[in-house]
C-alpha cells in the first residue's frame, strides 16, 4: 500500500505559497519547497514523530494526540 503524507503549515507559510502561485515565481517556489515542505517531510520520517502516515490510526501514534511539534515558520 502506498503511503499518504499530509503537511501542515501556518498562516505566514500559506500566504507565501499564495504569493508564489499568484506571481508564478518558480525560483520562490523551489525555495518554499526546500525551506517549508521538505523539512516537514523529513521530520515526519523520524521515529516517534507526531507527523505520521494519515492512513495510520491515531491510536498507534504512541502519545497523546494533543502533543505536536512546532517546526517554525517561513519568515
Amino acid at each position: 500500500m502506498e503511503r499518504v503524507w499530509a503537511v501542515s503549515f501556518g498562516e505566514n507559510e500559506r500566504m507565501e505559497l499564495e504569493r508564489v502561485i499568484m506571481d508564478d515565481d518558480a525560483e520562490a517556489a523551489l525555495v518554499f519547497v526546500k525551506k517549508v515542505i521538505y523539512p516537514k517531510v523529513k521530520e515526519a520520517e523520524k521515529p516517534g514523530s507526531c507527523f505520521h502516515d494519515v492512513a495510520k490510526p491515531v491510536d498507534e501514534v504512541g502519545r497523546q494526540v494533543s502533543r505536536h511539534k512546532c517546526l517554525g515558520t517561513f519568515d
